[in-house]
């Protein structure tokens, strides 16, 4: 068997790991726009203008008023807004659901993870200067996408960070790894250039520490995992360890001062996202956000809500016990192979992967901490099972230290992958068989709550601009119907919003009669 395992085609293997993930993650990529996201697609084309170049001015623009919720993050409400616009006209371009262009920008994010992880295994050197062997960077890139994607979930649709402010939450991730490459490359480079060299090094750092901490609270993680990459990776010298680990800190120390006096001076901040409840369970709440983190710990609470009418979701329901074998399955066969002897020692490369292991447990350590300390998060995270917007990071991190330890394991012998595969394929089968039934009947029960229907019935006749009169009476219809239950100031912007914007889109009003003054 096994040795049929190993002559098997690779494009076999790498077939069936493909079907076997896009059917794992499609409940989630096809799941409903939730939150805030819903206005800020809508109303992106009109504040931009259309255009991603005034993006950045409609930031800067933004300060101010976002100033009233405690939050000074230009970096992230820059890059949040590029991904609104460009989701939009997507939708616009193609005709595609809004929903549809949103699952294909969590996509995008969730390859730039997977891109970035690599990234950082090529850049991080080892104590003896050397690029950890090649072989054990592609399996610790395998194993760390695999893990990475049974963790995807959307069994509490609402407060997840991989259903809700995607941008953020699953895009800080990526930025995660990419400040930690960063950090490696600069110690690389300041030990193979003269002062002008370490001084341009130690700038690029300040601005990335300043860059984190203008992009959002969660993102301050990064920090600590680009300081123990530089602490304990590469050969360079404990001097320019420390200049370079100062420069990250004090670029970061330097923005929180300048943003908590602004903020010290600002009026009316009152955002319970932002107001610190110290004396609360902190690190109760942290600990809750590591273990809802896990794949299968919102399965219960998805369970207990079903919506009216829905079936209860069980095990093997639907075909998620077929993506998990298939999945499991293509990641045996790549790892069944015999694998090229490395003419590297092991020693070195074990002890690196150590390092990032233990860089991205801090860093999700750090992230369970700076999302437990508001007063918002202990309302939200109570029990066992509740997401909040640091579920996607603290599982990314996590699945990254599994990963570096599972390879770190088998080191450089020549095996057959067992201590791997094992693992991962017995997960990969318990997430499709488990965890997928109560990921679709979560989207489903959302999906079947009114006010949700009547967001995806405005957001396709948005897309569409239909101009028969039945399309024409259904605006209307969604009109009327948004005037009776949007009477508070948050979802009373749902009909300006797209109003405005089927107007810029299509140059007809949204509803003829209320223009003839009917309404």
């Amino acid at each position: 068997m096994l040795r049929h395992l190993r002559s098997s085609p690779r494009w076999l293997a790498w077939l069936l790991l493909g079907a076997g993930v896009a059917g794992l993650l499609l409940p989630w990529l096809l799941a409903p726009i939730i939150g805030d996201e819903r206005y800020h697609y809508v109303a992106a084309p009109t504040r931009m203008d259309g255009s991603l170049l005034n993006v950045f001015m409609w930031t800067i623009n933004d300060i101010g008023p976002r100033m009233a919720h405690g939050r000074i993050a230009p970096v992230g409400v820059f890059a949040q807004q590029v991904g609104y616009l460009l989701g939009m006209q997507l939708a616009f371009a193609t005709g595609i659901p809004l929903a549809l262009a949103h699952g294909i920008i969590k996509a995008v994010l969730l390859l730039s993870i997977v891109a970035s992880f690599a990234l950082l295994l090529g850049v991080v050197r080892r104590r003896d200067g050397e690029r950890l062997d090649r072989g054990l960077r592609r399996r610790t890139l395998l194993v760390f996408t695999a893990l990475l994607v049974l963790g995807v979930t959307a069994t509490s649709p609402v407060r997840n960070g991989w259903t809700a402010y995607i941008v953020l939450c699953i895009g800080g991730v990526a930025l995660l790894l990419v400040a930690g490459a960063v950090s490696a490359w600069a110690l690389r480079l300041s030990t193979r250039t003269g002062a002008p060299g370490r001084l341009g090094t130690a700038l690029v750092l300040f601005v990335l520490g300043a860059t984190i901490m203008l992009s959002y609270e969660m993102h301050w993680a990064a920090v600590p995992f680009a300081i123990v990459l530089l602490a304990f990776t590469d050969t360079s010298a404990w001097k320019h360890r420390i200049i370079l680990i100062v420069s990250i800190s004090a670029g970061w120390l330097t923005a929180f001062v300048w943003t908590r006096l602004l903020l010290a001076n600002a009026s009316g901040v009152n955002y319970s996202g932002t107001r610190l409840d110290l004396g609360g369970p902190v690190l109760r709440t942290a600990t809750l956000q590591v273990l809802n983190a896990i794949p299968g710990s919102g399965v219960r609470n998805a369970t207990r809500t079903v919506g009216e009418g829905l079936p209860v979701p069980a095990p093997f329901q639907g075909a998620g016990w077929l993506w998990g074998l298939l999945t499991a399955l293509g990641f045996a066969l790549l790892l069944a192979r015999p694998r090229t002897r490395t003419t590297e020692p092991t020693a070195p490369d074990r002890v690196t992967l150590m390092v990032l292991g233990a860089g991205l447990i801090a860093s999700a350590g750090a992230v369970a901490l700076v999302t437990s300390v508001s007063a918002q998060s202990h309302d939200i995270v109570s029990s066992f099972g509740d997401t909040y917007r640091g579920t996607a990071w603290i599982w990314a991190c996590l699945a990254g230290a599994g990963a570096t330890a599972l390879v770190g394991i088998t080191g450089g012998r020549r095996t057959t992958g067992l201590v791997i595969v094992t693992p991962v394929a017995l997960a990969a089968i318990l997430v499709g068989v488990l965890v997928w039934p109560t990921t679709v009947s979560a989207i489903q029960t959302i999906r079947a709550v009114d006010q949700y229907a009547l967001w995806e019935t405005a957001q396709a006749q948005l897309v569409s601009g239909a101009s028969e009169p039945m399309a024409e009476a259904r605006r209307c219809e969604l009109a009327a119907q948004a005037r009776t239950w949007a009477k508070g100031a948050y979802f009373g912007k749902f009909l300006p919003f797209h109003e405005e914007a089927f107007a810029r889109q299509w140059q007809r009003p949204w509803c003829p009669s209320d223009v003839a003054g009917t309404r």
